[in-house]
């Protein structure tokens, strides 16, 4: 009988990079011969009631007046709605969850799980910033003592604590049998909380290949590929940036090529180019496969450039950077960083996909090394 596997995860939160790197943890899990269920936590700020809520904590003009803060929310609603269906149906299709959904700490500590390990994912878990506090869900506050707990590249976002979270962070890892974090920073963090044998590992969604990737993608991208008429610059942005705008039209008045943009706002209609609003997540991966180019202040369009073997340019957004840092760092691509929006030197020059294929290619096999041993209870030697 096969051990059983508990994830947890930000699943839930409607992202493309967060459903597809749920999707491939569970996948390279099942992989290894375990079964694998993504446990439903489900607090109230990932709802569309409270991601409403949360519009009043965005700027200062939303805390201050009433009459804005309201009609922003109506004017995100349709896309709400629109959103939530798409990762909603993709969580359906492809992600084997819990039969219950769990909206509390309570609920999760009330619970008789069964599983053999429990695992912390990936993605910003352990975020204080973005979480608005520790969150003892993601640092398995629920499971057993005896149980084996796990992390597979959880993510601080950021290269230090906050000193008020420092002591009970350290407390709760303490609990780990064995850490992994998404970048060198993490690493870091852990060892200065006086935590041994830490290691960095991939991202989930580089531990696929971009074939693997296209056996969900979209038929569209046959269709793309085969057609010079359809080339263009793909924008994918997760933070407003008109710095990544300026860079797409520049980059297009030198390559004549058209931009497209991944939105998830139905009134972002106005910016310049082509908008695909909320599209199928297997759609996403098409439209970053067909590309010419891609510009981002994303981690996992980062991610799938890679995969795909895609020319990318980094726009970093103003917070939660380590993570594009680590990856770039890692693969030996710190020069794909505008500067500025009229630095395209950097398109210039090509990425050599050999040398970061082979790098991933080693990445991959080191990571999943660590992650089989962590779930089978071997001791990883390579992350002493």
């Amino acid at each position: 009988m096969s051990k059983k596997v508990g994830i947890i995860t930000q699943h839930r939160v409607v992202n493309y990079g967060s459903v597809l790197q749920t999707y491939a943890l569970q996948e390279k899990i099942k992989d290894m011969g375990y079964e694998c269920e993504v446990i439903d936590y489900y607090p109230e700020r990932f709802t569309p009631l409270g991601m409403l809520k949360r519009i009043k904590n965005k700027g200062e003009k939303f805390q201050k007046s009433f009459l804005i803060r309201n009609a922003a929310r109506a004017i995100i609603i349709p896309s709400y709605i629109i959103r939530f269906r798409m990762f909603f149906k993709f969580l359906n299709d492809y992600i084997d969850m819990a039969p219950k959904t769990y909206k509390s700490e309570k609920e999760l500590e009330s619970e008789n799980f069964d599983y053999d390990v429990y695992c912390t994912g990936s993605d910003q878990v352990w975020n204080y910033g973005w979480n608005e506090r520790i969150e003892y869900p993601y640092y398995l506050a629920f499971a057993p003592e005896s149980a084996r707990k796990i992390s597979y590249a959880a993510s601080f976002g950021k290269s230090k604590l906050e000193s008020d979270e420092v002591n009970e962070t350290r407390r709760l890892l303490k609990r780990y049998d064995s850490i992994s974090l998404r970048e060198l920073s993490g690493v870091e963090i852990v060892d200065k909380l006086g935590i041994e044998n830490s290691t960095n590992v991939l991202d989930p969604t580089l531990l696929l290949s971009g074939e693997d990737w296209r056996k969900i993608s979209s038929r569209i991208v046959h269709i793309l590929q085969f057609s010079d008429k359809d080339r263009y610059i793909l924008i994918y942005n997760l933070n407003r940036n008109p710095r990544i705008d300026a860079y797409a039209k520049e980059l297009s008045i030198k390559t004549g090529l058209e931009v497209r943009y991944l939105s998830y706002q139905l009134h972002e209609f106005y910016k310049n180019g082509k908008m695909f609003c909320n599209p199928p997540v297997e759609d996403f991966l098409a439209l970053i496969d067909g590309a010419d180019y891609v510009i981002t202040d994303s981690f996992h369009a980062t991610a799938f450039s890679l995969n795909f073997n895609k020319e990318f340019v980094i726009v970093y957004p103003g917070k939660y950077s380590t993570r594009l840092q680590s990856i770039l760092e890692i693969l030996g691509l710190t020069n794909r960083v505008a500067k500025n929006e009229r630095d395209l030197s950097i398109v210039e020059s090509k990425i050599d996909y050999n040398r970061v294929n082979e790098i991933l290619a080693a990445e991959r096999k080191r990571s999943l090394l660590w992650l089989s041993n962590a779930l089978s209870g071997v001791k990883n030697e390579d992350s002493m």
